[in-house]
């Protein structure tokens, strides 16, 4: 069964699923959306929304222990969201004929693994893709879960940016500097370390399988990612014994490359457009 959150999820971070009237001539193509580590379907929906008008029917799922505030993360396994990733998978097959991944971050590994599994997927979009633990710090997460339960990021200098990009995602009309939300930071933004220590989990479990995809890939990057260093989607790309494999850098978008805010955002979507009808039969 599909995730079901038991704590408030706003509308515009649920899963969704955008259904194409029509795929011309190359048949009904779909995509299974999976979005990252403390992400959201949000963050991909314009994107979703221009691909279906381009005949590609859309399914992002949300993941468990997303879509609100981290603390959601507590004691979530990564196996859920391994297990959620199989679910969108199913999804989509119900709506097409063939079926593609878009994986943003952490979402490629649970986009690998769903390849790895199973043989009738066409081909995959990574966006940064993840290949390294984004800190050394985040190394200790396995053993600092069963003595220290929760980390406050706003306590930490170098993690003041990251924490105030997420908050104001989250809601942009927050004013970060009045003493009410000052007051409200440490709920808002504790992360569990148990769910940072699985997110290092699934950086290790996807290590086995960059070499295994065979299938058709574009990668993306951006110059200017604080969450994901260059090198490492390098990393990806050589490992790949794909012999249709593509990797686009634009030197001056962020993380999230596709979204709206990013000026590089129109290029990427119809570079996925491309890469769709060009794989597709």
């Amino acid at each position: 069964m599909p995730f079901s959150p038991t704590y408030p999820v706003p509308d515009e971070r649920k899963p969704y699923t955008l259904i194409a009237e029509s795929n011309g001539s190359n048949g009904r193509i779909g995509c299974l959306m999976l979005h990252g580590f403390m992400g959201s379907p949000y963050s991909s929906r314009p994107m979703a929304e221009y691909l279906v008008t381009q005949g590609i029917t859309m399914h992002c799922p949300l993941l468990p222990g997303h879509g609100h505030w981290p603390d959601k993360f507590y004691n979530v396994s990564h196996k859920t969201w391994l297990a959620e990733a199989e679910e969108g998978l199913a999804r989509i097959r119900e709506l097409a004929d063939e079926v593609f991944i878009i994986g943003h971050s952490m979402g490629t590994v649970m986009g690998a693994h769903l390849i790895d599994k199973f043989n009738d997927i066409r081909g995959m979009v990574m966006l940064t893709p993840l290949y390294a633990i984004p800190d050394k710090r985040m190394l200790v997460m396995p053993f600092l879960r069963y003595v220290m339960p929760w980390l406050y990021p706003h306590k930490i200098s170098s993690m003041h940016e990251l924490m105030r990009e997420r908050v104001l995602d989250f809601d942009p009309t927050l004013d970060l500097d009045s003493p009410e939300v000052q007051a409200r930071l440490p709920e808002m933004t504790r992360v569990p370390t148990s769910g940072l220590a699985e997110m290092v989990r699934m950086v290790w479990y996807g290590r086995q399988f960059w070499s295994r995809l065979k299938l058709p890939v574009l990668i993306f990057q951006g110059g200017d990612d604080p969450a994901v260093p260059n090198h490492t989607m390098t990393k990806i790309y050589n490992l790949l014994p794909s012999k249709e494999k593509e990797l686009k850098t634009f030197p001056e978008a962020g993380h999230e490359l596709m979204r709206p805010f990013e000026p590089v955002h129109t290029q990427v979507w119809q570079h996925i457009r491309d890469f769709f009808r060009k794989y597709s039969k």
